[in-house]
């Protein structure tokens, strides 16, 4: 968990066109069309339809969730989900609610829904995981005239307040915030910092870029000059989660720099539910989803590593991804601001040999060996006696025959 740089040589302008380029963390340009597609606007109320046909699940296989599924499932962890607001849909178990922001009773947007799916429904990341809905807000473009709450700075500091006051209790292992806002807040800040001291992890999202941001690319690089202003996910201690698109696309494209990111995440092919409880699968590369999933792999993590602090689990995360690893150099930093130490690889952060500090630092790793990797011939044993003893071994048998011999022509020779 990468801590923020002490000082940052932000020009205005780079500042101005960062700022205009963060947008709602659910919100990423689409990278793909699906039936039955994963939406904020399906709430409980709506139509009902059908469920997706998709079978497979792109984003899972390229983190290798499958074969993770067969060593954890999450059996045992717990979740706090602060969001919209969760729909208890057939196959994720949800343990508890509370709201800490918006209208009690009503339930207007189904983000918290497919976040919670993804991280522990039927189609999750860790579908035995249980899940603690904490609503924060009422609707992406809430109408604040009719009393709905948009998502807030305060919103987030009340469901962070929520998760502290039941966490005696409930001893949840991980906190998802798929949420954003462009602006830091000094009681957001310390909100997070007494959540970080929890036995748990803190995962979110990393932050999105416009689809219709035109700004020029040689200037919006992800250099300290114009590195986005995203939060919570910017503040000490908590895992920062971007997205990555399929094909090894240009993620620049879709999601914001940000040099506090520390892994990644794809996102498309995804599969969740509605809050109508219809089987969905997402579209969009987008943080949100993106911290979803992380905080299933987490979920997985726990369950696997029951004895390893979120110092540790972090680590082994980190270490483990489809890129440049754990970060390296004394202030933490990891060289990219798009996917951070790289795309998590959940299998491989399961079974590889990993020896951390407390601290998690990593202290010893050993590669997987994959199933469909072609294993390198065993090395051929070299016999420094080989020749002696086959002299040996031949004098032993001639000698043994010629004893043999003179056993049984002892009767002769005494005629």
């Amino acid at each position: 968990m990468s801590p923020r740089r002490v000082s940052r040589l932000r020009t205005a302008l780079a500042a101005g066109v960062v700022a205009a380029s963060v947008v709602p963390v659910w919100a990423g340009p689409a990278a793909a069309d699906h039936d039955a597609p994963c939406s904020v606007g399906e709430i409980p109320g709506s139509e009902p339809l059908a469920d997706t046909h998709e079978k497979d699940n792109a984003a899972f296989d390229r983190m290798h969730v499958e074969q993770a599924q067969e060593v954890a499932t999450g059996r045992g962890v717990k979740v706090a989900v602060i969001d919209s607001g969760v729909v208890g849909v057939p196959g994720l178990d949800v343990l508890g609610s509370v709201v800490a922001g918006g209208a009690p009773n009503t339930l207007l947007s189904g983000h918290g829904t497919i976040v919670a799916g993804l991280i522990a429904g039927p189609n999750g990341v860790a579908p035995d995981a249980q899940v603690f809905s904490v609503k924060v807000f009422d609707a992406e473009g809430a109408d604040t005239a009719q009393g709905e709450k948009p998502v807030t700075s305060a919103g987030i500091v009340a469901g962070i307040e929520a998760v502290m006051k039941a966490f005696p209790q409930e001893r949840f292992d991980v906190v998802n915030i798929s949420l954003a806002v462009p602006a830091s807040d000094p009681k957001l800040k310390a909100a997070i910092a007494r959540l970080v001291e929890l036995p748990l992890v803190v995962v979110a999202a990393a932050g999105n870029r416009e689809e219709d941001d035109d700004s020029d690319d040689s200037t919006f690089k992800g250099t300290p000059g114009n590195d986005a202003d995203v939060y919570p996910a910017d503040y000490p201690g908590v895992v920062a989660v971007s997205a990555t698109p399929p094909d090894d696309g240009d993620p620049s494209t879709f999601v914001v720099p940000n040099m506090d990111t520390d892994v990644a995440a794809p996102t498309v092919g995804a599969i969740s539910a509605n809050a109508t409880g219809q089987v969905c699968v997402v579209g969009e590369v987008a943080t949100s989803w993106a911290a979803a999933e992380v905080s299933g792999i987490l979920a997985l993590l726990s369950e696997r590593f029951p004895r390893e602090n979120p110092k540790q689990l972090v680590a082994r995360l980190q270490a483990t991804t489809e890129g440049a690893g754990a970060p390296q150099g004394p202030d933490g930093e990891v060289e990219s601001p798009w996917t951070g130490a790289g795309v998590v690889q959940a299998h491989d952060a399961l079974t590889r040999q990993i020896k951390s500090g407390r601290q998690g630092r990593i202290e010893s790793t050993v590669a997987e060996t994959r199933s469909d990797a072609q294993a390198p011939p065993a090395p051929q044993r070299v016999d420094l006696f080989s020749t002696p003893r086959a002299i040996l071994l031949w004098s032993g048998l001639v000698a043994g025959s010629l004893l043999a011999l003179a056993f049984m022509l002892r009767p002769l020779l005494r005629r």
